[in-house]
């Protein structure tokens, strides 16, 4: 199957594309003809580590397809078929087919396309973890994003609606903060420094 890969070293081509084997799915995975992957750009800054310090790796880390083979205890962990559109976080997703483990895999509504499936593992699944496990955030909690049309901030901005919070948040770009306040947010300040201070405590009457 076709795969694209990344050197760590300065080479005249870093991003490859090889032929490699066809991956097998483990007992607690599934084998996934992938139709779209995410591109997230700390994938291809190099002082991020997240391919090693040298040699070259498979790239791409989320990802949504159609299960075309499972592990065999997939089925007593979870209702996950063969044909279930799925999308999770994965390694080797910028190829033809890879693996996702069982515990990451999500069902793709049918409202969504392989696309919009595709860019949601990563930043959703940190923002859940941020806002619902970690911060415990409830209706009517104000709640600051600072960077806010950053991937992360753009699904911190819509998980924070979705819970019933009041969002502040900030960017260096007026526009973009435009582009923002369809989706609920109830105040955009423009900033590229840390002096939104007053403006926050004011906002939200001292919280």
């Amino acid at each position: 199957m076709k795969s694209y890969w990344m050197h760590i070293e300065d080479v005249p081509n870093p991003i490859e594309l090889r032929d490699v084997a066809m991956p097998t799915a483990g007992p607690t995975q599934a084998l996934v003809k992938v139709h779209a992957a995410g591109l997230n750009r700390g994938e291809f800054i190099k002082g991020h580590g997240l391919h090693g310090s040298h040699g070259a790796k498979a790239i791409g880390m989320e990802a949504a397809g159609e299960i075309v083979a499972i592990g065999d205890k997939v089925g007593a962990m979870s209702p996950f078929k063969v044909g279930d559109r799925v999308m999770a976080r994965c390694g080797a997703s910028f190829s033809e087919f890879a693996l996702m483990n069982v515990q990451e895999m999500m069902a793709i509504p049918d409202s969504l396309s392989w696309e919009e499936a595709a860019s949601i593992p990563i930043t959703f699944l940190v923002t859940y973890d941020l806002l619902v496990q970690q911060g415990k955030l409830k209706t009517n909690d104000w709640m600051l994003i600072n960077g806010v049309s950053s991937g992360v901030g753009v699904a911190s901005l819509q998980m924070g609606k979705a819970l019933g919070a009041k969002v502040i948040g900030t960017s260096g770009s007026q526009t973009k903060l435009n582009q923002l306040m369809p989706l609920g947010l109830d105040l955009g300040i423009c900033s590229r420094s840390a002096d939104f201070y007053a403006t926050v405590m004011s906002t939200t009457e001292g919280k």
